[in-house]
């Protein structure tokens, strides 16, 4: 896969000699998918959500269940704070918690896993470019302007917290249990969102 020599190198570096069987063993464990292309150099793949969750696992200091509480209750605040604001070009369409926030009895825990989902109040990517400049930001290329305020929904519910993990993935691909700590409907301090709703991730 493209990537996969300097992934193997690295591999290598910390003793592990067969990069070759650690890919296949990902595969096999559903956390790289294979694509459909021709490539006579390169075979193509992709992480799975599953993978993708387990890129984004935390290895930091883990946090007592009243610091996850407390994260908790500021994401949905700044949640709140985010969908008031009518101009921003996204809006938040829903939270989910899941993970070992849900189950009472452990303490600490590693994170706060949360599943994102939103949508776009603004679709015109002139539009987009004029927010993304009255942001006074330098962007090394187009297509980080684009995403400019995806990545600016992302920082401003995390607060620069290493223990708060959200994800854009469907969950349900993951988890059979969840649970729902804000939605734009629920909101009646949010701006109203679109009619035709165009969602990033399920509701």
């Amino acid at each position: 896969m493209p990537g996969q020599d300097v992934a193997t190198g690295l591999l290598r570096k910390n003793g592990l000699e067969d990069g070759d069987s650690v890919f296949a063993a990902l595969e096999a464990g559903g956390y790289l998918e294979r694509l459909d292309v021709e490539d006579p150099v390169y075979v193509w793949g992709e992480t799975t959500t599953l993978g993708n969750a387990l890129a984004m696992a935390g290895f930091g200091k883990p946090i007592s269940r009243k610091t996850a509480e407390r994260l908790v209750g500021g994401l949905v605040d700044r949640a709140r704070e985010y969908n008031a604001d009518g101009r921003k070009p996204l809006y938040i369409e829903r939270l989910r918690i899941f993970g070992s926030y849900l189950r009472q009895y452990v303490d600490p825990l590693g994170d706060v896993d949360a599943e994102l989902s939103y949508g776009r109040r603004i679709t015109d990517p002139r539009a987009v470019r004029e927010y993304t400049r009255a942001s006074g930001r330098n962007f090394a290329s187009y297509i980080d302007q684009l995403f400019w305020p995806q990545k600016e929904l992302l920082q401003h519910l995390r607060k620069r917290s290493a223990a708060l993990n959200i994800m854009l993935e469907d969950i349900d691909l993951l988890t059979a249990t969840s649970e729902v700590v804000y939605t734009i409907d629920d909101d009646p301090g949010a701006a109203p969102p679109p009619q035709d709703r165009a969602l990033f991730g399920r509701t």
